[in-house]
């Protein structure tokens, strides 16, 4: 399992987990290798909880860039990609869906300006 291959032909893919508690978790995986865990709260108070970078290993293990700031919830976060079937992914051999939800084309906030995208592009990568 790549994360170049699940970033898609942009800049990333986002990922987003079936709905289920209170919060959206997000998955990005972008077009340089790099893993981003996010989750957001739902409802009137929507907002950012935390954000994680991760690496994928080629067995699907994520391994989470540390030391983890205080609000980061380490029971939430996936462990292991375990299966991909017609573009849904699947974590820890849970039964959720991780669905595709935005092919992004810029993501600024993570550091994904249009200056850098167009130095990936021209170094090939």
């Amino acid at each position: 399992m790549d994360a170049k291959e699940l970033a898609g032909s942009g800049c990333g893919r986002r990922y987003e987990k079936e709905y289920l508690n209170k919060y959206r978790d997000c998955m990005l995986f972008y077009c340089d290798g790099k893993v981003r865990f996010e989750r957001y709260c739902y409802g009137e108070g929507a907002c950012f909880v935390f954000g994680v970078w991760a690496s994928l290993a080629p067995d699907g293990a994520l391994t989470y860039k540390q030391p983890f700031d205080p609000l980061v919830d380490e029971a939430a976060l996936p462990r292991r990609l375990t299966g991909i079937e017609d573009g849904v992914l699947y974590f820890d051999d849970a039964r959720w869906k991780w669905e595709p939800a935005a092919d992004l084309k810029l993501d600024e906030k993570n550091g994904y300006t249009r200056l850098r995208m167009l130095l990936h592009r021209l170094a090939g990568r």
